[in-house]
C-alpha cells in the first residue's frame, strides 16, 4: 500500500499537469476569441500548471509521500479562487457556480488516488464548503446548495468505497500469497524431512546389515575360539582323569590332580559363560529345570576353588540347611555361584573369609556368597550388574571386562529370580541370588 501511495503521487501530479495545460489552452483560446469573462483563467491556470510540474518532478523523492493531501488542498483553493474571480465577470454567475460542482467532483476523485479515506473525506468537506459558498454568492437557493453538497459527499463515499475495495483486495491477495508461500515452504520442508528420513533410514538399514554381518562374524569367531580352547582343555582333562585313576587318592599328588580337574572344569564353565551371554540376552537359552540338593552345588564350587582360596590364605566354607533342595538349571546355577565366589576370593583380604550359603524364605530359596573384603558403595550397586560394568572401573581395569556379574544377572533373570548386593550382619559384601518358590 505504501508503494502504491508513492506511485499515485506521480500519477496525480501528471493528471493535474495535463488537466491544467488543457484548461489553460481552452481558456486562453476563448479569451483571445473575445470572451472577457475568460480572462481571469489563463494566469491562475499557468501558475497551477507550474506547481503541478514541480510536484511531478518531485514524485520520486522522499518528500513526495506527504504531498497527496497538499495537492488536494491546492486543488480546492485554486478552483474556489478561479470561480470566485470569474463569477462577477460572467453574465451567467449561476452557470459558473454550477460548473464548479464538476471541478470539485474531479478534485475529490483525484484525492482518492492516495488511497487514504481521511484525505478523500477531508477534500470532499472542503469542496462542499467552497461549492456552497460559490452557489450562495450566485444567489442559488439552499435546496440546490444541499443537493450539491450531497452530491460531493456521495462522490467521496463512492471513491472511498472503491479504494477500500482495492485495499481489501490487496490485503487478501497479500495474505493468499503469504499463505501460498508458507504452504510451499512447509511442503518443501516436509519433502526435505522425508528425504532426510529416507536417507537416515537407508543408512540405518545399511548399518544394521553391517552390524548383523559383524554379529555373525563375531559368533563364528567365538565358536572357532571356543573350539580351539576346548580342544587342548579336553586333552588336559583326559590326562588329569587318567592320572586320578592311576595315582593314590591320598597324598599331595592325588590332591593336586583333583585340584587340576576342578580348575579345568571351571575353565570349561567360563568358556560356556562366554558362549551363553548372547543366548541369554536374546532369550534363546531356556534353563533346564530339575530338583537337586543345594549342598551338592555349593560343595562342587568350594572344591573347584579350594586351591585358589588356599593359595591366598583364605578360609572358604559352606553353610547349607540339611536337606535343602533347589529347582533350576544346576549347570547354570553352578556357574553363577562360581563367578560370584571367584570375585569374592579376588577382593577378600589375605587371611579373610568367604562363605557360600543357601537358605529358604517365604517367597522362595536363596543362594549367597559373602566375604569380608571392601564393601560395595550404594552408587556402584546399581551398575556392577550391567554389561561391562564394574564397581570401580579404574581400580578394576586389569581385573576383567565386566561380563561375569552380567552373566550372573542374566542367568538369575532366566530363572525368574533376582541377583543383588544385600547387607548382612558380620559381612562387608554379600551377593544374594533369590529364586522364586
Amino acid at each position: 500500500m505504501d508503494a502504491q501511495r508513492r506511485s499515485v503521487v506521480g500519477a496525480g501530479a501528471a493528471v493535474r499537469l495535463v488537466g491544467a495545460a488543457l484548461f489553460l489552452a481552452i481558456s486562453t483560446t476563448l479569451w483571445l476569441a473575445g470572451g472577457r469573462d475568460w480572462g481571469v483563467y489563463p494566469p491562475a491556470l499557468g501558475l497551477y500548471a507550474a506547481v503541478a510540474g514541480i510536484l511531478f518532478m518531485l514524485r520520486q523523492r522522499r518528500v513526495a509521500r506527504g504531498l497527496g493531501a497538499v495537492q488536494s488542498l491546492v486543488d480546492v483553493v485554486l478552483v474556489y479562487w478561479l470561480q470566485s474571480m470569474a463569477m462577477p465577470l460572467s453574465p451567467f454567475p449561476t452557470g459558473v457556480a454550477g460548473f464548479s460542482l464538476g471541478l470539485f467532483a474531479l478534485v475529490v476523485a483525484l484525492s482518492g488516488l492516495g488511497l487514504r479515506g481521511t484525505v478523500v473525506y477531508g477534500t470532499a468537506l472542503l469542496s462542499a464548503v467552497a461549492q456552497a459558498a460559490l452557489m450562495r454568492q450566485a444567489d442559488v437557493g439552499w435546496g440546490a446548495v444541499a443537493i450539491a453538497v450531497v452530491a460531493l459527499v456521495l462522490v467521496a463515499v463512492v471513491i472511498h468505497y472503491g479504494t477500500g475495495r482495492l485495499r481489501n483486495l490487496a490485503v487478501t491477495l497479500s495474505r493468499l500469497e503469504v499463505d501460498r508461500a508458507l504452504e510451499a515452504r512447509r511442503f518443501q520442508e516436509v519433502e526435505e524431512a522425508r528425504r532426510t528420513i529416507e536417507r537416515m533410514l537407508a543408512d540405518a538399514q545399511a548399518q544394521n546389515a553391517e552390524l548383523q554381518r559383524l554379529q555373525r562374524d563375531k559368533e563364528q569367531l567365538t565358536q572357532f575360539l571356543v573350539h580351539d580352547l576346548r580342544s587342548p582343555l579336553s586333552a588336559l582333562t583326559l590326562s588329569l582323569s587318567w592320572m586320578e585313576q592311576e595315582v593314590p587318592r591320598q597324598g599331595v599328588l592325588g590332591e593336586s590332580v583333583r585340584t587340576g580337574l576342578a580348575v579345568t572344569a571351571r575353565l570349561d564353565r567360563m568358556i560356556s559363560d562366554l558362549m551363553d551371554v548372547p543366548r541369554l540376552e536374546e532369550g534363546r537359552l531356556e534353563p533346564l529345570r530339575a530338583t537337586f540338593p543345594a549342598a551338592r552345588l555349593l560343595e562342587d564350587v568350594r572344591r573347584s576353588l579350594e586351591g585358589v582360596a588356599r593359595a591366598r590364605k583364605l578360609h572358604l566354607d559352606v553353610e547349607v540347611p540339611q536337606g535343602l533342595e533347589l529347582v533350576g538349571d544346576a549347570e547354570l546355577l553352578v556357574r553363577v555361584v562360581e563367578n560370584l565366589t571367584t570375585n569374592a576370593l579376588r577382593h577378600a583380604p589375605s587371611g579373610g573369609r568367604v562363605r557360600l550359603e543357601a537358605g529358604e524364605a517365604a517367597d522362595g530359596r536363596w543362594l549367597a556368597v559373602r566375604n569380608d573384603g571392601p564393601p560395595i558403595s550404594e552408587a556402584a550397586r546399581g551398575r556392577i550388574f550391567d554389561k561391562y560394568g564394574q564397581a570401580d572401573a579404574e581400580r578394576d581395569s586389569r581385573r576383567g571386562y565386566g561380563l561375569g556379574l552380567y552373566f550372573c544377572r542374566l542367568a538369575a533373570e532366566a530363572h525368574g529370580g533376582r541377583l543383588a548386593v544385600e547387607d548382612a550382619p558380620g559381612w562387608a559384601t554379600s551377593f544374594v541370588l533369590r529364586l522364586p518358590a
